[in-house]
């Protein structure tokens, strides 16, 4: 059922519409190119990672931790930053994000020490865990729900985008210019997103599309909403999915890879397309997730757990071959419907269900990055069993695989039904 809320248009007056403002994509617009800045940062260093590995002499697990490093951090602060957001406004969390992801650059390639290097990351990590969580509650507030599910869809490829810019640019930079041209590149186009986020970022006028905005009560009153059991089955499915696809497809996959032979530029190349695939479906899923029924939302994260067990199953030959190609290739489309299924069906979910308030649906989003981050926080110990000599199908079978299943299990009670948690309140019942 529809729900009448009161939004005011850029340079009009609040009236009572149930249709998408047109300013709110403009909104979509600049928050998009605001995030893709933060996995811009955070995967240049797969997309380039043997000259990374070569200049610092590193094995799986220490390159693994330059990922981690951003992910530590950003878990860190994702719950952190809903009162961040709450207390100095959206808009001002994201500059900070933005000027983060632009220290940290600076800082990484200031000299060639491997502790500026981490901590540059970490300051990254700032960034990103700042607007993960900020930039889908400024989206969650301009968009009604009919059209939320298609907006958030197209905001999840905000990480797709950035590894596809990333596996395809920075190899070419860093062969033509040495690797700390791509680090420079990050730098530059986050200024260039922090200039235009703040000229066009406007405010909802009014009532936002989400009920009760700004009307949170104290700080101890928001934590009622963390008390909805669905939001976090949806987190620990939003972890395993995070794990596979930031912590092991788009960090190890170019390695393996190169491993069976293919040149850098390729192996970035092939490892992109699982994006890019990603890229295309994701607000497709969106859209689906938009028109079904509460109970039946969960489809999508099913699907994504289902085509990651079939994908690494298949997608690790341990010798070339013509049906080895046949494997990869498979993997790589199956891999990109999960990274569609995975991020537009579970993102969109979570102001779904935790729904009756902005801090509600910010605290939402704030599961989802913490998931999101601790998931990419464990890709070290996929590099842990390749580094014990695991093997590439055997690592797969000890983490991946079983994984997926546990995800595959967990998918099938997010079914919120119109009913809330003890302690929480009734007008955060979803919407059947």
């Amino acid at each position: 059922m529809s729900q009448r809320v009161e939004v005011a248009e850029h340079g009009t007056s609040p009236e009572e519409i149930i249709k998408t403002p047109r300013y709110a994509w403009v909104i979509l617009a600049i928050t998009y190119f605001a995030s893709i800045t933060a996995p811009l940062g955070q995967f240049k260093v797969t997309a380039i990672a043997g000259e990374i590995i070569g200049a610092y002499g590193l094995n799986y697990a220490s390159f693994g931790m330059l990922m981690t490093c951003l992910a530590i951090i950003g878990a860190i602060l994702a719950f952190p930053a809903a009162f961040i957001c709450r207390k100095i406004g959206l808009k001002a969390t994201c500059i900070l994000a933005m000027s983060c992801i632009i220290v940290g650059g600076l800082v990484e390639v200031a000299t060639g020490s491997m502790i500026l290097l981490y901590l540059g990351r970490f300051i990254e990590g700032v960034g990103l865990g700042l607007i993960g969580v900020a930039s889908p509650t400024i989206i969650s507030l301009w968009f009604p729900e009919k059209t939320r599910g298609l907006a958030l869809g197209v905001w999840c490829t905000w990480v797709p985008m950035a590894i596809t810019i990333d596996f395809n640019v920075a190899p070419a930079m860093a062969q033509a210019m040495g690797w700390q041209s791509v680090f420079y590149g990050v730098v530059i186009i986050t200024a260039i997103a922090l200039v235009l986020f703040i000229a066009f970022y406007r405010q909802p006028v009014g009532k936002s599309n989400i009920a009760n905005y700004g009307v949170e009560g104290s700080m101890s009153d928001c934590f009622k909403y963390l008390k909805n059991k669905y939001i976090w089955i949806l987190g620990l499915t939003f972890l395993v999915f995070n794990f596979i696809q930031g912590g092991v497809v788009n960090t190890y996959y170019p390695t393996y890879l190169s491993s069976m032979g293919f040149d850098a530029g390729t192996a970035g190349f092939m490892t992109s397309i699982i994006t890019l695939i990603g890229f295309i479906m994701n607000p497709l899923s969106g859209a689906w997730s938009d028109r079904l029924p509460i109970n039946k939302k969960f489809i999508l994260v099913a699907l994504f757990a289902a085509t990651s067990f079939v994908g690494f199953i298949v997608g690790f030959p341990e010798t070339m071959g013509p049906f080895s190609m046949v494997g990869i290739w498979f993997f790589i489309v199956l891999m990109g419907f999960s990274a569609a299924f995975g991020g537009g069906g579970s993102r969109p979910l979570a102001p779904t269900i935790l729904s009756s308030s902005a801090m509600a649906a910010t605290l939402g989003m704030a599961v989802m990055q913490f998931t999101q981050c601790f998931g990419q926080m464990l890709a070290p110990v996929y590099g842990a069993c390749l580094d014990a000599g695991l093997g590439w199908v055997g690592t797969a079978w000890v983490t991946v695989i079983p994984l997926s299943v546990v995800a595959l299990i967990l998918a099938f009670f997010i079914k919120p039904g119109g009913k809330t948690a003890p302690g929480e309140p009734d007008e955060d019942k979803p919407v059947r």
